[in-house]
């Protein structure tokens, strides 16, 4: 056969949440991946759609695959008395709750009719909260697509946290995390990981096997330096509110780092971009006036632009942050903690800063705001970096590779990647209703 008629790999992706708006890390990487892999390969797309608010993105999904197949979902409202029991009952099960969130009889059972009724070389779980779907797969390679080492998210909750009954709650969820991570990482045929750090984290701690990393990418032509006018002092940050680690980072920068920096430049002020911030971090941010919280925006580029600096004061996290490469390709200096920026062949001193304490965090954003030929060398170093290395293009095709690699590896026979005879009791949780930490 002629090689430009070869068939081309046959792919069944689940993405639990709809991909639009691409208002978070996870929905970009995906949604960036599947637009070019899709011209590779022939991919089957499945997930939720919440026809209350996803409906007008429908139309996009024909970009990211031939056949999309949405299954209804109507999320609990967060915070709510439904919320609170349902976040009491799951806390009994063995499973991390964030995982029995992303489980829905009715996604499974779409993946088990389309698997019937077609043969898929390869089925695709994006990331690890939603694998319990497919807990009834058998006789197909299975890649587990691991944007973080999720595990290692409430474990640091669990060490930043002061409320006892939080610490409690983290320890438990931590605890679980890891035997889940575990567990599933020896059961998919292959890994993907978002770094070489989460992949050798992953094959030393966890036994994964057949695992590949890829680079994080960014698009450097919708990300470009802007020649609008930046105020003095001015500082940014962008990332969903309603993703914890984020919350955490605006919270400890408010309390801890901001009055110090406020000592040597009074007028500084930042400025939160990112879709729904709680009412208990808007309520806390009162005490600061010099924080301006906007809540979702249709486009984060004018508010990247409008600002002297762009601080990352994560405390939690795992996997890489794409918020870093899209400042970067901005042409922003970038401040973060060393998590900030964890997994990405950033240099510190180079095309970013690095800082983790309070007081070292406060200098090093009062230094390079205080220094304008520094801060220029550094944007100029920034954008040049993300520029030459890391188009989605290359993303995908290492992507790609990993793919083939896990099809062409896989033993003959029926493979199964779940205990046999394994049952969740999920049925009586009834169909997912939402998430407490968005990815």
């Amino acid at each position: 056969m002629h090689p430009s008629t070869k068939p081309r790999l046959k792919i069944l992706f689940l993405s639990q949440p709809f991909l639009y708006p691409l208002d978070t890390g996870g929905k970009i990487r995906t949604a960036k991946l599947l637009e070019h892999l899709t011209k590779i390969f022939d991919i089957t797309l499945v997930g939720n759609l919440d026809p209350s608010k996803d409906r007008p993105y429908f139309d996009r999904m024909t970009r990211l695959c031939r056949q999309y197949h949405p299954v209804p979902w109507n999320p609990i409202k967060k915070y709510s008395p439904l919320f609170y029991l349902r976040l009491i009952a799951r806390m009994l099960s063995r499973y991390p709750i964030v995982v029995l969130n992303d489980y829905s009889k009715d996604i499974e059972e779409t993946i088990l009719r389309l698997i019937s009724e077609e043969r898929y070389d390869l089925l695709i779980c994006d990331f690890l909260q939603p694998s319990l779907n497919f807990q009834k797969i058998d006789g197909c390679p299975t890649l587990l697509f691991q944007h973080n080492v999720e595990s290692v998210i409430p474990r640091r909750h669990f060490e930043v946290a002061a409320n006892p009954f939080l610490k409690l709650f983290w320890w438990l969820q931590w605890r679980k995390m890891e035997r889940y991570e575990r567990e599933m990482c020896q059961r998919f045929t292959g890994t993907v990981t978002v770094s070489e750090t989460d992949k050798s984290l992953l094959e030393e701690k966890f036994g994964a096997r057949n695992v590949f990393s890829i680079p994080t990418g960014v698009d450097t032509d919708y990300f470009s330096p802007s020649e609008q006018a930046e105020p003095n002092n001015s500082l940014v940050f962008t990332g969903s509110m309603d993703w914890l680690p984020n919350e955490d980072a605006i919270l400890f920068f408010a309390r801890d780092i901001l009055p110090r920096i406020r000592k040597q430049i009074p007028e500084v002020k930042l400025t939160v971009v990112g879709r729904n911030p709680s009412g208990g971090l808007l309520n806390k941010l009162k005490k600061y006036p010099e924080i301006e919280v906007t809540g979702w925006v249709n486009d984060v580029r004018p508010f990247i632009a409008r600002h002297s600096l762009y601080v990352i004061p994560l405390r939690i996290g795992g996997g890489t942050r794409i918020k870093v490469y899209e400042a970067m390709a901005m042409g922003k200096a970038v401040v973060s903690t060393h998590i900030g920026v964890e997994g990405l062949p950033v240099r510190n001193g180079e095309n970013v800063l690095l800082a983790d304490g309070p007081e070292e965090f406060a200098d090093a954003v009062v230094g390079i705001l205080k220094n304008a030929e520094a801060r220029k060398r550094m944007e100029i170093n920034a954008r040049s970096f993300v520029e030459t290395n890391f188009s989605w293009e290359k993303v995908a095709q290492v992507f790609s590779n990993g793919c083939v690699k896990t099809v062409s590896g896989a033993s003959g026979g029926a493979f199964n990647p779940w205990s046999a005879g394994e049952t969740t009791n999920l049925e009586t949780l009834g169909a997912a209703f939402g998430v407490i930490e968005d990815k």
